[in-house]
């Protein structure tokens, strides 16, 4: 691996390990797009994991179609350039984990210990999943003119994103 893509994996990692929640999107039967955001737990593999309600809409679509983007963002207020804030939008795959898993147990565990007293109210709550994203590809951008192709296990196969860079008149 090149040293541009080294460090554009360490500030991928980083990336992760700063940012707390996630925006979520889906699309409804007709196509319909909706956003939001949920608290998150990213594994060591990558995979994205979020509890949420289960009369909430965009739950309701992410259980219907299977699928769903997820998009981790630099926070505003750390940004050097609001137009070119670091983030990292990928598709996945989303499985719901089954509640009476050891699974289930270990990542409710590790999302208790990240984002504190409401998880351990809330997982306690019947009425909420607990989904699993697998992500298959996705863009990270670090800033103008640094951006980058992510996919493979654990999003580790970096490249480029073609096109030769932007244009002006």
């Amino acid at each position: 691996m090149s040293e541009e893509f080294e460090t554009a994996r360490t500030e991928l990692d980083s990336l992760i390990e700063s940012v707390h929640s996630v925006i979520l999107a889906s699309v409804d039967e007709e196509g319909d797009p909706l956003s939001s955001y949920a608290p998150v737990f990213v594994d060591e593999n990558c995979r994205f994991y979020v509890y949420i309600s289960s009369i909430a809409k965009h739950t309701l679509q992410i259980r219907r179609s299977k699928r769903a983007s997820v998009m981790l963002i630099e926070d505003e207020s750390v940004t050097e350039n609001l137009f070119a804030r670091k983030r990292l939008t990928v598709d996945c795959q989303a499985l719901i984990v089954d509640r009476d898993s050891s699974d289930w147990m270990h990542i409710i565990s590790k999302m208790e210990s990240r984002h504190g007293e409401t998880m351990s109210y809330l997982k306690e709550l019947v009425d909420f999943d607990l989904f699993k994203l697998i992500p298959s590809e996705g863009r990270l951008v670090l800033g103008f003119g640094r951006a980058y192709e992510v996919s493979g296990e654990s999003l580790k196969d970096i490249g480029y994103v073609g096109g030769g860079g932007h244009r002006s008149k």
